[in-house]
């Protein structure tokens, strides 16, 4: 048999070149240390005068709105007030305005039907034709006066608004 055996060779070290001293090596020296730019106090002051002055434009602007909304709410129950006001003029005016109104408010006044009426020419300022006063007819039977227990009342008009809830908002 054949023997294998490891060879082992010793280890070469490279060989060092000699030290030349070309470069003088510098000196140290201790120097003192450098002055620190005085306190933190004056950073520390515009900070909190910034933060100071935010919190109170959030202050300022809430009470802004807050006053805005209060306003906002009084205007809208101010509208809805004079909505159902002009609603309730517009039914009294509706009802004061129907003929059978007319003739009876004509009739409180004096006022009485014409029979054949008279005309006046603006030319000459004649009266043409003849005007004599009219009798006092009788009362028109649409109109005379029913008993109370038949008689259906008069529309309904708002005197005083009723209570107003809000949007929600408010409160209870």
């Amino acid at each position: 048999m054949a023997s294998t055996s490891a060879v082992r060779s010793p280890a070469v070290r490279p060989l060092r070149a000699p030290k030349t001293s070309a470069a003088p090596r510098p000196k140290l020296t201790v120097l003192a240390a450098p002055k620190t730019s005085g306190s933190s106090m004056p950073f520390t002051l515009l900070c909190t005068l910034i933060v100071t002055a935010t919190l109170a434009a959030l202050l300022y602007m809430n009470i802004q709105m807050s006053d805005t909304s209060y306003e906002i709410t009084r205007l809208q129950s101010q509208s809805q007030r004079l909505t159902e006001e002009k609603q309730a003029l517009a039914e009294t005016d509706e009802r004061l305005g129907t003929p059978q109104e007319l003739e009876r408010q004509a009739r409180e006044h004096g006022m009485v039907p014409v029979s054949e009426p008279a005309y006046i020419d603006l030319d000459t300022g004649e009266v043409l034709g003849q005007t004599a006063p009219s009798e006092q007819t009788a009362p028109n039977p649409e109109l005379a006066q029913a008993p109370a227990e038949v008689a259906v009342p008069p529309a309904q008009i708002y005197d005083e608004p009723t209570a107003y809830h809000g949007m929600g908002n408010e409160g209870a």
